[in-house]
Formats: structure tokens, C-alpha cells, sequence
């Protein structure tokens, strides 16, 4: 059995499956056109948005922070917030997602890293370890990154006056660079402690890229491809993205759900672009073929989340179903195959 101790990852969901799967092959080029990740958010039906979308608390905390400030690796769903600001034109969800930010920078070190307050019930789990840390904030900047990039793929956020919305979040840009010159000194360490886990490349990959973007860093932005090149080179040729070695049906959705955001955000001019698009449109296909008739997801064979895997704070890790269905869902948007939009409904039908 795998164990961990305080590593920021992330995970939701359901149980083992027996009934027979089908096989598939990368045999379909199913990426190929190019759209903005605005395009990919604005795609989503407005119940699966309003589903997602979590409310800050008054001081802008959210997910376990909302019960005492834990980390900033539980700030994540700041994405969900602009993601639902810019697909509804809400004032009022951009205003949670700036006080959310705010929030964040709000435990801001001096080094550019982010405070950590280890709940009472989770003291005996001991220390996360530097590398830990390093891949909680780059989870936490990839969601920032993809936000903000998102903000500014949108004409209703670009379109608007300078507001005391677009003031604060320019005046947040000193710490944003100021934590990306952190988890840029934090680059090695998470080279070498992401490297069985492509789908924590992929997150360290969104957190350059994105924030890269924003701040207009040329620089930033190659260390994101570099993570783009490294998740990619641990795909196996039957189409999924290796884990601990071996399959996860749970972590391989979270991968494909992470390169297609990418997609999104990367300039199509990039030399990784066509082959980001083929690598996730191979492992959509095998994703696909671990769908029962039943809309679950089997956890037979994977190496990570199974009845008896991995645990994350003292829970076992269940499966990460929302990131399938928006991996699929997002693959019907881009390929117009009604077979993902299909199956994107029968995982969300299954699980809900």
C-alpha cells in the first residue's frame, strides 16, 4: 500500500469496477483544431459550471482553508470562480475570485513561497517535506495561471473600464512574480520529485505556462514546456500517461483534463503544440476505454487510486471523476465527436 504523508495532491471519488471494458488504440486524431481555453470554458453547459463553482467565505478562504487557514494548495478553486465569472459576465464571482487571491497573498512569505498551518487532527502525519511545499504552491499557481489567462482570453473582462476589480489585481503583480521566482528556484526539485506522476509535471507545466503568460515572461513560459516535454515523455505507447509505473484511470483523467487546458492557453506557434495535441488526444482514447457500460470509471489495474491505494491526508484517494468528465467534455468541443459528449454525461450521471 502507498502512503503519503502532507503531499499536496488532489483527488475525488467512487469504487472498483468488474464488468468487461472495451480495448482501443490512438487511432483517431481527435485535437487537431485550435481553441482558446476561454472557448473550452464557454463550451460547458451552465449547470456543469454552476455545479463546480465553490464561494469563498467572507475573508476569501476556500476548500479545507475555509476551517482555519491550512495552505495555499487549497485555493485551487479559485479556477472554478473565473471560470463561472467569465461564462455568466458575473461581477460578483470576479469579486470572490480577486477577494480569494487576495486571501492567498495575503500568506505570502518573504521568499515568494506561501505559510503553512498544519490542522491539530493532522499533526501525526509529521512535516511535508521542500518538495511538498514546492508542489502545493505550483498546484495553487496553476489554477492562478489558468485564471488569469482565462481573464484575459475574455472580451468582457479586456472589454471593461479600469475598475477597482482590475486596480487590486494589477496591484497583486509584484507577489505574483514574486512566487514564480520562488517555484522557479524550486525547478529541480520538482523535476526529480514529479517524475513517476506526469499529471504533477502537467500542474508544474500549468503553474510556468500560465503565470508566464500573464506576466509576459519569456523565460517562465519555456519552463513550462519543458514539464509539457517531460509529462510527455512518460506516455506509453497504448496511450495512457504512466503512473507509479504502471495505469491509473483516476490520474491519467486529471493529466488529459490539465495538457487539453493547456492547449488552450499555449500559442499554437509553439514546436511542443501538434505534439501536446496528439499525445492528449491518444490518452483521451484510452481514458475513454476504461468507462464501464455503467458510466464508472474502473480502478482495475491501477497503480495509485484503488480500494487500498494511496491516502491523502488520512483518506484513501478516490477516483477523480470531475476531471474525466471535463476531459471529455472538452474533447467533444474541440472534435464535435458526440461520443465524448456521451460518455462526458454518463461519468457525470454515474458519479452524481
Amino acid at each position: 500500500m502507498h502512503k503519503l504523508t502532507l503531499s499536496f495532491l488532489f483527488l475525488c471519488g467512487a469504487s472498483c469496477a468488474s464488468e468487461k471494458m472495451e480495448t482501443v488504440s490512438c487511432y483517431q486524431d481527435l485535437l487537431s483544431v485550435n481553441k482558446t481555453f476561454h472557448a473550452l470554458i464557454d463550451s460547458l453547459p451552465d449547470a456543469v459550471i454552476e455545479g463546480l463553482v465553490k464561494e469563498p467565505d467572507v475573508n476569501g478562504a476556500l476548500g479545507r482553508n475555509r476551517a482555519g487557514y491550512f495552505h495555499v494548495r487549497f485555493q485551487m478553486d479559485i479556477g472554478f470562480l473565473a471560470s463561472y465569472a467569465v461564462k455568466f459576465n458575473s461581477d460578483d464571482a470576479l469579486e470572490d475570485f480577486l477577494r480569494a487571491v487576495e486571501y492567498s497573498f495575503n500568506r505570502q512569505k518573504a521568499a515568494g513561497d506561501f505559510e503553512l498551518v498544519i490542522p491539530a487532527g493532522l499533526q501525526s502525519l509529521g512535516p511535508p517535506s521542500e518538495a511538498d511545499l514546492a508542489s502545493g504552491t505550483s498546484f495553487f499557481l496553476s489554477a492562478l495561471g489558468s485564471s488569469l489567462a482565462l481573464l484575459h482570453q475574455s472580451a468582457w473582462f479586456t472589454s471593461r473600464p479600469t475598475d477597482n476589480i482590475k486596480i487590486r489585481l494589477n496591484d497583486l503583480t509584484p507577489k505574483f512574480q514574486q512566487a514564480v521566482a520562488y517555484l522557479k528556484t524550486q525547478t529541480d526539485v520538482l523535476k526529480k520529485y514529479d517524475d513517476k506522476a506526469p499529471n504533477r509535471l502537467l500542474f508544474d507545466a500549468l503553474a510556468f505556462y500560465g503565470m508566464g503568460t500573464y506576466l509576459n515572461d519569456a523565460e517562465v513560459k519555456q519552463i513550462g514546456m519543458d514539464f509539457m516535454e517531460l509529462a510527455l515523455s512518460k506516455q506509453d505507447k497504448a496511450g495512457f500517461f504512466t503512473e507509479g509505473g504502471g495505469f491509473d484511470s483516476s490520474y491519467n483523467g486529471v493529466s488529459i483534463r490539465l495538457g487539453v487546458s493547456l492547449l488552450g492557453i499555449l500559442s499554437p506557434r509553439e514546436a511542443i503544440y501538434p505534439a501536446m495535441q496528439k499525445a492528449l488526444s491518444c490518452g483521451v482514447q484510452w481514458q475513454a476505454s476504461r468507462v464501464l457500460s455503467s458510466g464508472e470509471i474502473s480502478l482495475e489495474g491501477n497503480t495509485r487510486v484503488y480500494p487500498g491505494g494511496e491516502e491523502f491526508l488520512g483518506d484513501e484517494k478516490q477516483i477523480a471523476w470531475i476531471d474525466t468528465f471535463l476531459a471529455f467534455y472538452f474533447t467533444y468541443s474541440i472534435s464535435g465527436e458526440k461520443r465524448y459528449e456521451l460518455l462526458a454525461n454518463k461519468v457525470r450521471d454515474f458519479y452524481l
